[in-house]
């Protein structure tokens, strides 16, 4: 009886003292959690650069139409 005690105890202890578990998930989630951040950064980019682009041409457009007016 006191080697099934002993062994149920030593089970225990070893059951609950790993946390390989633990450390082998959390390089996905920055993974995935990185991952996202690059694409959400590079899409933000990416429409602020058209946003750039756009705001030039409407200063060209404003420039133009400014120059043609003939009472200026």
């Amino acid at each position: 009886m006191k080697i099934l005690i002993l062994f149920a105890a030593s089970l225990i202890l070893f059951g609950c003292g790993s946390n390989s578990s633990d450390q082998a998930a959390e390089p996905r989630e920055e993974t995935v959690g990185a991952e996202i951040a690059d694409n959400y950064t590079q899409q933000m980019n990416k429409a602020r650069d058209v946003e750039i682009q756009l705001e030039q041409q409407k200063r060209d457009i404003d420039a133009a139409i400014e120059g043609s007016e003939p009472g200026r």
